[in-house]
């Protein structure tokens, strides 16, 4: 009896890969986190790279080989696409379809919504579904790839994602099209920073730095939009990256993460000793109140966070979403690009 293995992540990242160069090569972008996730991925295999043993790459896969460049293997959860006209998008729809039908996959597109975008641009939302390893027995293993497709309705219109509204530091890279079919990644026109008006020199030392941060698992939040929803919004994509496996850590908010060091402190949200053994994970300190400050274990903060982003409560006196810490001090999240170096 003859067995195949198949290599589920291996298949994802092929999968994100073939998507990606539909799109380069129909002239389109990718921003968001696939091109994040593909520079941690890419500067881990140049650790991995750098081993001096023959058969490492038949264990690139394997996590527990060479712990160090793990993040070799981290695939994103979905791409984000922009299109500069309709003209383009349909292309790349059509060469998607095309690419599900011969492969035998399945497309699922609907018309979907662009949060604090006008509607000069128009949002799809695809999902492209494979079967792998189906037998007559075996329904085989879904393999889902979700895309969301962002497309300028308006010749007028010039700018580039993030459009003027980068969410992190860490995010405000793109992949474009170069000579030859080929992509570069570079730092995205339209940061809504002071990187968009900066001279060569400063912008490749900040674009530095920035990057420096990236592979340390460092970013800044840097979303300055206002509206009545902001902080919920906000609030939801702070759990999004603190959830992300590379463990990032935003540096220009009112909390921190901290190590755990034996005290006789208490969790402000489980009222644990921090001296317990049975919970030695990192903390989480609270700075939302400048006269003094107090801590959390991790794994209590986020589903604090969690459940309190979820509430939306609404200050009555302004009308805003507002997003509290546990002693009721707000976190004030559409304040915190001001502490960033990229304003």
């Amino acid at each position: 009896m003859m067995r195949q293995t198949i290599n589920l992540n291996k298949e994802k990242r092929v999968l994100f890969n073939i998507i990606k160069m539909m799109v380069i090569n129909c002239d389109g972008i990718v921003y968001g986190g696939l091109v994040r996730d593909e520079i941690i991925a890419t500067h881990h295999k140049s650790l991995f790279d750098e081993l001096d043993e023959d058969d490492k790459y038949s264990k690139f896969w394997d996590k527990s080989y060479h712990p160090e460049s793990k993040f070799r293997t981290l695939i994103p959860n979905d791409i984000d696409i922009y299109f500069k006209n309709n003209e383009i998008a349909q292309t790349f729809i059509t060469r998607v379809s095309s690419f599900s039908e011969q492969n035998k996959g399945t497309l699922f597109m609907r018309n979907g919504f662009l949060y604090s975008m006008d509607q000069r641009y128009i949002h799809k939302k695809m999902s492209l579904i494979f079967r792998l390893g189906k037998t007559f027995c075996n329904s085989g293993f879904k393999v889902e790839i979700n895309m969301d497709v962002v497309v300028n309705n308006n010749a007028t219109i010039t700018t580039e994602p993030p459009f003027n509204n980068a969410d992190f530091s860490c995010n405000i890279f793109v992949m474009s099209k170069t000579e030859n079919n080929r992509y570069e990644i570079r730092l995205s026109k339209n940061t809504g920073t002071k990187l968009d008006e900066m001279p060569f020199v400063k912008k490749a030392q900040l674009q530095a730095k920035i990057l420096n941060d990236l592979i340390e698992g460092k970013s800044e939040f840097i979303r300055s939009m206002e509206t009545p929803d902001t902080e919920y919004v906000n609030g939801v994509r702070i759990i999004k990256i603190l959830n992300h496996p590379y463990n990032f850590k935003i540096t220009n908010l009112l909390f921190r993460e901290i190590e755990n060091q034996k005290s006789e402190n208490v969790c402000d949200i489980c009222q644990t000793s921090f001296d317990d053994c049975e919970k030695q994970e990192p903390l989480i300190e609270i700075l939302t109140n400048k006269y003094a400050t107090y801590s959390m274990h991790k794994s209590c903060f986020m589903q604090y966070l969690a459940n309190e982003i979820s509430k939306k409560y609404v200050n009555t006196s302004t009308n805003n979403i507002e997003c509290k810490c546990s002693r009721r001090n707000v976190f004030n999240f559409k304040n915190s690009h001001r502490f960033s170096s990229l304003f």
